[in-house]
């Protein structure tokens, strides 16, 4: 028995695999992830702190990617900024920000040692200051201080003087100073 393809039936059998042929083809190079783009985020801290998301060491991610940074100062330093390939970062001044990854990129969290400011205690006849005590003291700015005046017996505390703007009841013997700058301030008795 003899089988005869006519040559139309030939002709539509050819395109037909050649059709086939193409969409496997095609579907190969797909599975062989020809469309996915990766870049490396290295990330890095200075003295004073840590990234603490997504962590220091180098990250990969899918372009386009929207990463989330986060960096945490230890005491006594503060953030400062992000440096180095920081043209995608939302805004390098934030400890917390995002970076958009449209390459590969190198960043470093920088921290800075908090300034001090010193802060000079003394008290009138009839007491003392207990808490911190008196004398010449330093502090980071923004530390808030614990003050105590004690008076002797058969005195009264009646104040502070001195630069107390940012005392937080200069009639009371226990209260808080918040040190933004150098100041000096007098427990006052009676």
């Amino acid at each position: 028995m003899k089988v005869i393809i006519s040559s139309k039936r030939h002709h539509y059998l050819v395109k037909f695999s050649i059709f086939l042929i193409t969409v496997v083809l095609i579907a190969g190079m797909a599975g062989c992830g020809g469309g996915v783009i990766e870049y490396d985020l290295t990330i890095e801290g200075t003295v004073g702190g840590s990234v603490t998301n997504p962590g220091e060491g180098t990250f990969t991610y899918d372009e386009g990617a929207v990463v989330n940074l986060a960096a945490e100062a230890e005491e006594g330093y503060h953030f400062d900024r992000w440096l180095g390939n920081v043209d995608t970062t939302a805004d390098v001044d934030d400890a917390t920000t995002t970076i958009t990854m449209n390459g590969d990129y190198f960043i470093v969290a920088e921290f800075a040692v908090n300034p001090q400011n010193i802060l000079i205690i003394t008290s009138s006849e009839g007491g003392e200051v207990t808490d911190p005590g008196e004398g010449i003291f330093a502090y980071y700015e923004g530390d808030v201080v614990n003050l105590v005046a004690t008076p002797d017996a058969g005195y009264r505390f009646v104040n502070w003087t001195g630069n107390v703007g940012t005392i937080a009841d200069v009639n009371s013997a226990t209260t808080t100073i918040t040190m933004n700058h150098n100041y000096s301030i007098t427990a006052n008795f009676s």
